[in-house]
């Protein structure tokens, strides 16, 4: 039987691929913002900060590389199911015409 929707097969793919990337983007913000908020507080500065305590820009980097881990997650998460819906539907039609070829004979 032939391959129809390759459009939609190609669409799945890319967004289960730039789920995953939004998976790593995510993990690599996580682990770079606390080394690059704790350098020695000059991004404390340019940000606004002028009075602060020390290892503030960790505790800063911290929460802000976790927080974007989170949203990471969620939208490569999303992104990546998105992308196996819509193969779970080309599998559904398929299905249904195969059955429907079937109770024709």
């Amino acid at each position: 039987m032939e391959k129809k929707y390759r459009g939609l097969r190609i669409i799945g793919l890319l967004l289960k691929i730039i789920g995953v990337l939004e998976l790593f983007v995510g993990l690599f913000c996580a682990l770079v913002l606390p080394l690059v908020l704790s350098d020695s507080n000059v991004s404390l500065l340019n940000l606004g900060f002028k009075d602060y305590f020390a290892g503030t820009g960790l505790l800063l980097g911290i929460i802000t590389g976790v927080l974007i881990f989170l949203v990471g997650l969620v939208c490569g998460l999303l992104t990546f199911s998105l992308g196996e819906l819509f193969n779970v539907v080309i599998a559904i039609e398929e299905n249904t015409r195969k059955t429907t070829l079937l109770l024709q004979k």
